[in-house]
């Protein structure tokens, strides 16, 4: 379906474009940045309430993206807990095996 393939294009150059402002923001004030981790951490917190393929795909978002920006920030708590949120739904049967 074309229109469908479109639609995700178009979501894909959307997301890209926001990635883009995040990082020029990020040039101009780190406290942007901060914001945006704060805001995906609690994102992260509440994906028990999303459907199982969004909770996949901003997982893997987060692993790739916002905790090694955490890490490169200092911001070690942050990183930690975007790591462990991410494990536990990307990985669920290896993370109940860590957790029991």
């Amino acid at each position: 379906n074309t229109s469908a393939l479109y639609i995700l294009n178009t979501k894909e150059e959307k997301q890209n474009e926001n990635m883009r402002s995040m990082f020029v923001a990020m040039a101009e004030d780190y406290r942007i940045v901060v914001v945006k981790l704060a805001d995906r951490l609690h994102n992260m917190r509440t994906l028990q309430y999303m459907p199982k393929e969004k909770q996949t795909k901003i997982a893997q978002e987060t692993l790739d993206i916002f905790a090694p920006l955490a890490h490169r920030l200092g911001i070690w708590q942050f990183k930690t807990e975007l790591e462990e949120i991410s494990f536990k739904y990307l990985k669920p049967k290896e993370f109940i095996q860590l957790d029991a």
